[in-house]
């Protein structure tokens, strides 16, 4: 088992972080369906919005991962995407957020 993720996110944002996660989970399972049918422009997509928008939510580790994820599939790379994927799984799986004031 993964160790948990901790993150300090800002109160202000606790009323949004949950459905943000859960777009995220969503967006995990396009981007296997898309990995696949080997739909890396799909991913790329998915992967450059997280890049962009993590950061925003205080998630920066994850936007990290989708930066990482966005290079890999503009340089057709589908075995570092699959893993990135799994990485990117594996932090949504393990992160605990603690709103603080």
């Amino acid at each position: 088992m993964s160790e948990k993720i901790i993150v300090n996110i800002d109160a202000d944002l606790e009323e949004i972080i949950p459905t943000f996660l859960e777009n995220r989970k969503k967006d995990q399972t396009t981007m296997e369906s898309a990995l696949q049918t080997g739909d890396l422009a799909a991913i790329e997509s998915i992967a450059h919005k997280l890049a962009g928008n993590a950061g925003s939510y205080g998630l920066d580790d994850l936007g990290e991962i989708g930066a990482q994820l966005e290079s890999v599939c503009q340089a057709g790379k589908k075995e570092e995407a699959e893993n990135l994927i799994s990485q990117y799984k594996n932090y949504l799986a393990n992160l605990e957020i603690q709103y603080e004031d």
